[in-house]
């Protein structure tokens, strides 16, 4: 019964760290974008460059993704290929000695 509240208690602690952590994270966002030496108008630009630099690197990276996906596959059926092969030159060789 103890074990079940001590693991209770350390997935409520747990959880209660990561949120003030995520609510520290958009409150200290928040402060420095308002504290911010450069005027509102900047600011919004350099987040939208930002983000446009972003999506794009993140469209480069799923390509790339996909590719080496592709190449996986591609190996994988060649193996399994070259089992069956060898599965089925094994069960001719075996049928033609017994």
């Amino acid at each position: 019964m103890r074990r079940k509240s001590r693991k209770y208690r350390a997935k409520r602690d747990a959880g209660k760290v990561i949120t003030g952590l995520l609510l520290g994270s958009v409150f200290g966002a928040t402060v420095a974008l308002l504290m911010a030496p450069a005027s509102g108008e900047e600011t919004r630009r350099r987040i939208t460059e930002e983000t446009a630099g972003v999506k794009e690197k993140m469209k480069t990276a799923a390509g790339n993704i996909e590719s080496k996906a592709r190449e996986l596959v591609e190996d994988v059926n060649d193996r399994v290929d070259n089992v069956k092969g060898s599965m089925v030159q094994r069960r001719t060789t075996t049928y033609s000695e017994g």
